[in-house]
């Protein structure tokens, strides 16, 4: 007689994360170290769901505590077709959780195979979701495991770090991917300007901070599907802004209440509804975005580039906040703190520089 664990959730602020771990039975070792899960394993602790079954059969019993049997490979989970239609979240565990750990380590992961979807599986997911440009929520379904299929043609985590002033043959490799990604930039194994912006543009694309340094999570996404955006822009590519009239449009705002969500004067403004207005006003059709959708619609610029109408992006919340930019160290924003329409200097917080032009 099993006595069943009670179900239990957990609000916090943010989206809701169920607790499965106390439905699993414990994993146990069989012959020659493999995972083993107990028979009446809960098949909801792969997905909360009935279509979820990834237990491993139990071991024969003549086998269990054998001491003549020949030393065993590790253990690896079967074809993928048996698991990829499995959705796996924290707390899941057996076969199918092993099969996506070792996908998770061909693609630069360096997880303990275990069977066991524990924090740092949840991490490499996450990781994964974000290098491949998809919903990043730790859960395990359709689009992640289309993003863990296949193999990297090159390890990322194998790849040195790169930044601009570097130079080799690693750079090299960076500018062919780049170019396959949808760049445009000699292959000269130097990182110069180009090459960095280059690699800007590619993890605004890919959604990870865009810092212009290649490190794990830029060589994942540049061994990913996601491509860099023609020319480099979004909705206003090839359209003339006049950065002079956007201000204007946004001046004329000053003092207007704040408003989540909104993006009209008589209802007030959000910080991306007083872009769509300004911009619009100023006779570029952009359409009505989050922050967020602003800063990867655009382009990723330094600041040496920017210029007055282009947009300043804080990342801090995930791409929360972003303003409209004066020139030298001013936006004009709709401020959530100050509850309306603000011109103020850029405060000290990490922020880049998006551009329509």
């Amino acid at each position: 007689m099993f006595r069943t664990a009670p179900r239990a959730t957990h609000r916090a602020p943010g989206r809701a994360v169920i607790d499965y771990r106390g439905l699993a039975a414990p994993v146990g070792k069989g012959v020659g170290g493999a995972a083993v899960i107990g028979a009446v394993s809960a098949t909801a602790a792969l997905a909360g769901s009935a279509s979820a079954t990834a237990q491993a059969p139990a071991a024969p019993a003549a086998a269990v505590g054998a001491t003549t049997a020949p030393a065993a490979a590790p253990a690896s989970a079967p074809a993928s077709s048996s698991y990829t239609s499995v959705k796996l979240r924290l707390g899941a565990r057996g076969n199918a959780v092993t099969y996506l750990q070792q996908r998770l380590n061909a693609h630069g992961a360096s997880l303990k195979v275990d069977g066991v979807f524990g924090s740092a599986t949840l991490r490499a997911v996450k990781n994964r979701q974000s290098s491949a440009g998809i919903g990043v929520d730790g859960v395990v379904g359709p689009k992640t495991w289309n993003a863990l299929s296949g193999s990297t043609s090159t390890a990322p985590s194998s790849q040195p770090k790169l930044r601009q002033g570097s130079r080799g043959s690693a750079v090299r490799t960076l500018q062919s991917q780049l170019n396959a990604r949808g760049a445009s930039i000699a292959v000269d194994g130097v990182f110069g300007s180009a090459t960095r912006s280059a690699v800007r543009s590619l993890q605004s694309a890919a959604g990870i901070g865009v810092d212009g340094v290649v490190g794990p999570k830029t060589w994942n996404a540049l061994y990913s599907s996601v491509s860099i955006p023609s020319g480099g822009t979004g909705v206003g590519s090839g359209t003339t802004i006049n950065g002079n009239a956007v201000i204007s449009a946004a001046r004329a705002q000053l003092g207007v209440r704040y408003k989540w969500g909104g993006s009209t004067p008589s209802s007030g403004f959000d910080c991306s509804g007083l872009v769509y207005h300004a911009y619009n006003q100023a006779g570029v059709n952009l359409p009505r975005k989050t922050a967020k959708g602003y800063t990867f619609g655009g382009r990723i610029i330094p600041k040496s580039q920017a210029k007055p109408g282009d947009l300043v992006a804080f990342t801090g919340n995930d791409y929360g906040h972003m303003g409209i930019y004066t020139g030298g160290n001013g936006i004009i924003d709709a401020s959530g703190s100050r509850q309306q329409v603000v011109e103020r200097t850029i405060w000290n917080a990490p922020h880049v520089f998006v551009t329509y032009r």
